[in-house]
């Protein structure tokens, strides 16, 4: 993967060498290619992969940046996905190659599927559960939402996602 000589050297610069930035691009090539087979989009869309790799690079600049100002060395879950979703969101990886009905928002559905993947799987909250919890779909639905319209930040992802996390931590608020 080619990048940046520059940004390369400060990303290695602080411990992020070429194989890491290579196998998240990887990883993320991979759910694009999921999510364009799950929703059958594979003759209208493509897969930008300079787009991608921008994204992916600017995901770890931010994060540089992040431990060089709290002075931290590891960086929790929720950020790691909230801030690479937000790259993705600005970036726009994928590409429409054919108009179909909401391909205007195709990335935005993309960052959906990539977030809801993500937490769903940290939780073990398997496809059984997420289609017998009625709020689910209502989630997805409003974060796909908030994603068009809406001003998003890498901070309000995360924080999105933290509350995912706390929430589902909670048994019922019911039986309280």
């Amino acid at each position: 993967m080619k990048v940046i000589r520059p940004v390369v050297g400060y990303l290695k610069k602080h411990g992020i060498d070429i194989n890491r930035i290579a196998n998240r691009y990887v990883q993320i090539l991979k759910m694009l290619h999921e999510f364009i087979r799950v929703y059958t989009l594979g003759d209208d869309v493509k897969i930008n992969g300079r787009m991608l790799k921008k994204a992916v690079v600017d995901y770890f600049c931010d994060i540089v940046r992040i431990k060089e100002f709290h002075k931290i060395s590891n960086i929790n879950k929720e950020k790691i996905y909230g801030y690479m979703a937000y790259w993705l969101l600005r970036r726009k990886p994928i590409q429409i190659i054919n108009n179909f009905k909401g391909c205007e928002f195709i990335n935005e559905l993309f960052i959906t599927f990539y977030l809801t993947s993500l937490i769903t799987r940290a939780r073990k909250i398997d496809n059984n559960k997420k289609n017998n919890h009625s709020t689910f779909g209502e989630f997805q639905a409003l974060l796909n939402y908030n994603l068009k319209y809406r001003p998003v930040s890498q901070q309000s992802l995360e924080l999105m996602i933290e509350a995912f996390f706390c929430g589902y931590d909670f048994p019922d608020a019911n039986t309280v």
